[in-house]
């Protein structure tokens, strides 16, 4: 039985990254627009690095385990073989 690339299984157990994920875009929206202390070239510089790459890390590690769960046989919702 084969299933097509996630699925909604999948979908619901990765879910759970989409908060922070989300959390962390708003952030990045509200200091790019609204920056309540000033802007700074360093401080911003190292502030929007590290949102940045902390959005790009977690999407990256959601879509791996998303490629990993899909192609691990225990996942499959198939009894296993004795």
């Amino acid at each position: 039985m084969s299933r097509r690339a996630f699925d909604t299984e999948i979908a619901l157990d990765l879910a759970v990254n989409l908060i922070p994920f989300l959390i962390i875009g708003f952030f990045v929206a509200v200091f790019a627009l609204f920056n309540p202390w000033g802007f700074d070239l360093l401080q911003s510089t190292v502030q929007f690095t590290i949102l940045v790459t902390t959005m790009i890390l977690l999407a990256t590690v959601t879509y791996v385990a998303a490629r990993l769960i899909e192609t691990d046989d225990r996942t499959r919702g198939e009894p296993p073989e004795t």
